[in-house]
């Protein structure tokens, strides 16, 4: 099989979906796979295209048996306007880029952004291939649901083009069961929807003491209780709540709040925590020191904003579960991120926004330290039995060589 992917991130972006569409192609390739990745030059983190890449429209790249053909895109800082600015640009670049990939068997494409369902529409019907569209988080929906898109004439634009990709998409894959749920409101058949959870390397990211820890030997911690965040800081993350939440833990001693990452949230957390002496804040950190970083800290946090957890399932959680530390989420209670961490015994629920709840969580993990490091154990076991690359991998390639076969006998 030769599979082209065509998506917005990829290695060495290290948010998003970067490094779960990294770990698909490689496993792909393990297996005996030919793999091409057409994707936009690293910018993800920044807003700002990286600097070895600035002033050019493409380059060639190889990686771990992967060929990537990177291309130019517009990349502001902005809102709402700029971002449709940024996705329109890539998806220009991208279909000229991947129109010149030939003996290709599938494509597959990750979401965001929704216009290059209409790309793979095209380059499907051009090469006469099946196309997979990957849904990682519903557009439209999020962006109403945040009140970032207001314009009913956009939310209706939107909508049918959600619709018409869906529909014209030869199989769906979808991240989780309220996922499929969307799709099949919008009238896709249950039989060209796929239920593929997201992966984590279990390899990889292994619990580890806390001792000798290369993070809190050099941060001071030792004996401290750390609670961490860990990723994007954006706008759907929420840090408003955790800003609140922590100062209602002021009477507690021995305890800690690191915040790692960056984002438009990351000047507000400055302003607000950055005279704390109980918090650090540090930058996104090399993918290679993810699990020494996780495990620095006693429990992970998980806040969204109400509504966003309908709309994704923030890979962060499977992160933290495999470092063997228990997920304090603060989202949708009725939401699949709510349903896994209650399923799998890993953590504790909160409502969204509610920075008291959220206080009183890590209040009672910080109190009942046994009880943190059960959670922690079985949200190993259960990302080890039902998130391992491995299994994950192995679920992908099976879709994709049947979607291949159940075209090629339409051919004949």
């Amino acid at each position: 099989m030769h599979l082209l992917l065509l998506g917005l991130n990829y290695f060495p972006d290290k948010l998003g979906n970067a490094p779960l569409m990294t770990g698909l192609c490689e496993g792909l390739v393990q297996r005996g796979h030919k793999v091409t990745v057409v994707c936009a030059f690293p910018h993800h983190e920044t807003g700002q295209i990286e600097a070895d890449y600035r002033g050019k429209l493409f380059e060639r790249d190889h990686h771990n048996g992967v060929d990537i053909l990177r291309v130019w895109l517009y990349a502001p800082q902005g809102g709402t306007l700029a971002k449709m600015a940024n996705y329109a640009s890539f998806t220009a670049t991208a279909l000229a880029a991947a129109a010149s990939i030939r003996n290709v068997d599938a494509i597959f494409t990750p979401s965001p952004p929704l216009t290059l369902g209409l790309v793979d529409q095209l380059l499907s019907t051009i090469k006469n291939i099946p196309f997979v569209y990957n849904l990682q988080d519903l557009f439209p929906e999020a962006a109403i649901r945040l009140g970032v898109m207001t314009n009913p004439a956009m939310i209706d634009g939107f909508q049918r083009l959600e619709k018409h990709v869906l529909h014209k998409a030869d199989q769906l894959s979808v991240i989780s069961q309220s996922f499929r749920q969307h799709c099949l409101r919008l009238g896709v058949p249950d039989d060209r929807i796929a239920v593929i959870p997201n992966y984590t390397d279990v390899d990889f990211i292994t619990p580890r003491p806390k001792n000798r820890n290369r993070y809190r030997e050099t941060l001071d911690y030792k004996g401290q209780f750390v609670v961490q965040f860990s990723g994007r800081m954006g706008y759907s993350q929420s840090l408003e709540t955790v800003v609140a939440a922590w100062r209602q833990l002021d009477d507690l001693p021995n305890i800690r709040l690191m915040l790692v990452g960056d984002g438009q949230a990351k000047p507000m957390l400055q302003r607000e925590l950055g005279h704390d002496p109980r918090v650090t804040l540090l930058p996104t950190q090399d993918r290679l020191d993810l699990p020494e970083l996780l495990a620095a800290s006693d429990l992970g946090l998980v806040p969204l904003r109400t509504g966003m957890a309908a709309t994704s399932l923030p890979c962060k959680i499977f992160g933290i579960l495999a470092a063997g530390r228990p997920a304090i989420a603060s989202l949708d209670v009725d939401s699949d991120a709510a349903t896994l961490i209650r399923t799998a015994d890993c953590g504790l629920v909160t409502e969204p926004e509610n920075p008291t709840q959220l206080a009183d969580g890590i209040r009672h993990l910080y109190r009942n330290k046994k009880d943190a490091n059960r959670l922690g154990r079985n949200g190993r076991h259960y990302v080890v039995d039902q998130h391992s690359h491995k299994a994950v991998v192995d679920r992908y390639e099976d879709m994709l060589l049947k979607v291949i076969d159940r075209k090629a006998s339409t051919i004949q």
